[in-house]
């Protein structure tokens, strides 16, 4: 029955509904667009991507619209890339070693995998800023490499995913084997390469900038304040249980039945997150309002459950530090979880008292949850000088009490947009707190990503940077020597051109065509073509041949997907094999040092994170 119940649980969950929508319009266009070449690519259930040129004229005109603004633009992002490469290094050798020395849950790295690492209704809110961040990025590099004449083979759309999607975005691909080639200039390669981390800063900067200013801007519709969740009851040692109540959000605050305090906000003080003002400060007497132990203030509250406003008063109760952490042991005792030290300042390190010991009776009297018979009940007394705290043994240690200052019993609060014109009001708090949520995402994807996408890993956009400057560190060998090497292409009906691996080829050994093989028996049936069936050209234009030009009859009974095994000798780069070398080296580092903080991550703070 469990199983039934979990498997019915997984066909209604939304995402599961919403990705079985999104395979069923993929397969659709799929079929739509069959008969186009190349326009669809589908890995299920890892990824769908489609192919369109219609962006490429876009892109085209945009580059061409100042392209000596371009360059000097394209050209700062490669030394801010870099900057961020050094940035990433030191970011996760430094959070290794705190997680390591000293770890703690801000330091956890962890994937985000919806409905794992990450709840379905949070990750909704990731998608908007997906879809932008990809967008951007992969335009980025279009416009980057449409600048300095290199191709833009196409554009389109993709959507990523295990099954459940978790991402989708657009894409821009360039012809990378061109790229690659002498015919462009090494600060080209640069520029396309650091393009798209470069306005993923700018993208994570601008976020940065309006989330600080976003109460700023909101302010004409919007205040930040709290929004009671819950109070805390008289044997949980509340005093204001059942007159603030949860829902309440604390609008403005004054003292007692005196005059209003009026400040730069008006007649009450607010509570204001915008300006710095909390409900702590005002307790602590940091906001201009004098608060003590008995004394009664007014809070003018409203309830967006009721759409009501009103004024309550509510009373101060005194805050004890008795130096000790506890919690309820049973529906009779309590357990010591820890004490404080001198330096943590603890006022009764010295009394005899250890961890997990259970306390039977304050003053005397039995601890009874049921009847509302609690420490914190005792902890709410007004004029409590001394705690006698009688362990399961009979022991009774003498606490020291000391007044720490007041507070008003809120249990647990969260933040609320509180309205402060009829616009905001129309609107409700939940429009804010979707587009403030929304730049808090934008501003750590982008964020993120420019950190991850610069490591040297060959996935990513530094592993290209890292390999130019190395090629320009090192330098070039001078391609006196020569290598035999054998490269195997896939035949398709109608294409003539080739390009081979390398990019100056001498001359070629020959060509075969595999038409079947039985790797098994270890036989083969070949065609070995003539001189005359193919010829060696430069297709790039960077004056060293580099591409067979195949010359076979238009009736041709040779099948799609055959393979071409082309024999060829070419020149190489003498100081390759030192490059790869340095280069590899850096990957190996690189991915150590990110692997060893995903794998503590996890083995310390995973069931923090992976609650499915």
């Amino acid at each position: 029955m469990d199983i039934i119940t979990s498997i019915l649980s997984l066909f209604v969950n939304p995402w599961t509904i919403i990705s079985l929508v999104f395979w069923g319009i993929v397969l659709l266009a799929a079929y739509l667009l069959r008969n186009r070449k190349d326009a669809a690519y589908i890995f299920f259930p890892l990824l769908a991507m489609f192919k369109t040129k219609r962006l490429n004229n876009f892109i085209r005109k945009i580059s061409r619209k100042a392209p000596r603004f371009w360059r000097v633009f394209w050209t700062i992002g490669i030394f801010v890339s870099f900057c961020f490469t050094i940035i990433a290094f030191w970011y996760f050798f430094s959070n290794l070693i705190s997680l390591i020395i000293a770890p703690q849950i801000q330091n956890a790295i962890v994937p985000i995998i919806p409905g794992v690492t990450i709840s379905l209704p949070v990750f909704a809110y990731l998608l908007l800023p997906l879809l932008f961040i990809m967008t951007t990025h992969e335009f980025a590099h279009g416009i980057s490499a449409s600048v300095d004449d290199v191709e833009v083979v196409s554009t389109g759309v993709l959507g990523v995913g295990v099954f459940f999607l978790i991402g989708f975005g657009a894409f821009v691909e360039v012809d990378e084997r061109k790229l690659r080639s002498s015919r462009y200039k090494r600060n080209t390669r640069l520029r396309i390469s650091a393009a798209g981390t470069y306005v993923n800063a700018i993208t994570a900067g601008i976020a940065f900038i309006i989330l600080l200013a976003f109460p700023y801007i909101n302010a004409p519709y919007y205040r930040y304040s709290v929004q009671i969740a819950q109070m805390q009851t008289q044997a949980q040692g509340g005093f204001n249980y059942g007159n603030l109540t949860a829902g309440d959000v604390l609008v403005r605050i004054k003292e007692g039945s005196g005059d209003y305090i009026y400040l730069d906000y008006g007649a009450y003080v607010y509570i204001n997150y915008n300006s710095g003002i909390t409900l702590n400060d005002v307790l602590t007497n940091k906001s201009g309002i004098s608060c003590a132990i008995g004394d009664v203030l007014t809070i003018y509250t409203y309830n967006p459950n009721s759409d009501i406003e009103q004024e309550k008063n509510v009373t101060l109760g005194p805050k004890y530090n008795i130096g000790i952490g506890f919690e309820k042991h049973n529906d009779s005792a309590i357990i010591i979880t820890n004490i404080l030290s001198l330096e943590e300042g603890g006022n009764n390190y010295d009394k005899g008292l250890t961890e997990s010991l259970v306390i039977t009776k304050v003053n005397g009297t039995a601890i009874n949850y049921t009847s509302g018979n609690t420490l914190e009940k005792f902890l709410t007394n007004y004029n409590l000088n001394e705690l006698n705290l009688t362990a399961v043994d009979s022991s009774v240690y003498s606490l020291d009490v000391e007044v720490s200052g007041v507070f008003i019993g809120l249990q647990y609060g969260s933040f609320y947009w509180m309205h402060v014109s009829s616009i905001g009001k129309l609107f409700g708090p939940g429009w804010a707190d979707f587009i403030y949520r929304e730049f808090i995402w934008l501003f750590t994807i982008a964020f993120s990503i420019v950190l991850f996408n610069m490591l040297p890993l060959p996935i990513f956009d530094g592993d290209r940077v890292l390999k130019e400057l190395i090629n320009w560190g090192v330098g070039e060998g001078s391609y006196k020597s020569k290598k035999k090497k054998k490269d195997k292409l896939y035949f398709e009906k109608g294409v003539e051109k080739y390009g081979l691996s390398e990019y100056r080829v001498e001359k070629i050994d020959s060509v075969k065509i595999v038409i079947s093989e039985d790797r098994m028996r270890g036989e083969r049936d070949e065609i070995t073509l003539s001189e005359d069936n193919y010829e060696l050209i430069d297709d790039i234009g960077d004056g060293f041949e580099d591409t067979i030009l195949l010359k076979l009859p238009e009736q041709s009974s040779i099948k799609k997907n055959s393979i071409v095994e082309v024999t060829y000798e070419h020149y190489y780069d003498e100081k390759m094999m030192l490059k790869k070398f340095i280069l590899n080296t850096i990957r190996v580092v690189t991915l150590t040092l990110v692997a060893l903080n995903f794998i503590i991550s996890i083995a310390k703070f995973g069931s923090y994170f992976f609650w499915l």
